[in-house]
């Protein structure tokens, strides 16, 4: 039960190549791959879980879960330049903002601390839910509605993560918000809600 955790975060991670893979094969695939993104949501809900109910909730874990994040949903959006070329290029004016300032956070939290970030924060969460939706409406039935919304959410929560990475004393995972990450500052607690930091 232990290693369940650490084994979700590096099935994830596998996933990634899996989903450019099936982007090459063509929109044949499209289902395919709105299946492997369900399945990396999964698999990121329940390593959380597990590892709380396995008491396996470690700073690496939460690291490495976040670069596993990172990993596949980068891969995953390779394939959305694949299959639509010309909503990318439409769009291309905030999508590299989008693209540079996931660099930002981590770079911060080198600078500051000499190691990388895992805030897990509501954003995250929430652009990660919008994500798959935009996903779902793409590949299933090349709806692209969500497009401008998905990147919006999605420069929100990187201006998030940098507020958090700056704000925040040491390096604290599981931060639901710039806004909490100066609570923390000041030593204020608060309540974290277990739903959220899966």
């Amino acid at each position: 039960m232990r290693h369940i955790p650490f084994l979700l975060v590096g099935f994830r991670m596998l996933l990634a190549p899996t989903v450019i893979l099936l982007g090459y094969q063509g929109s044949a695939f499209h289902a395919w791959i709105v299946l492997v993104c369900y399945l990396a949501l999964i698999s990121d809900i329940f390593d959380g879980i597990i590892a709380r109910y396995a008491q396996v909730v470690t700073v690496k874990l939460r690291v490495w879960d976040c670069y596993a994040d990172v990993v596949f949903w980068l891969s995953a959006c390779w394939c959305i330049g694949l299959a639509f070329p010309t909503e990318v290029t439409q769009h291309i004016y905030i999508i590299v903002p989008l693209l540079l300032l996931e660099l930002v956070p981590d770079l911060i939290y080198y600078i500051r601390f000499r190691k990388g970030g895992c805030a897990h924060s509501y954003l995250g969460k929430t652009f990660g839910l919008v994500l798959l939706t935009n996903f779902t409406l793409l590949f299933g039935f090349h709806d692209t509605t969500l497009f401008t919304l998905t990147v919006v959410v999605g420069l929100l929560y990187q201006l998030d993560r940098i507020g958090i990475a700056l704000i925040l004393p040491s390096r604290v995972c599981d931060v639901p918000s710039a806004y909490h990450a100066r609570l923390i500052r000041k030593g204020i607690p608060f309540k974290k809600y277990k739903l959220f930091h899966s």
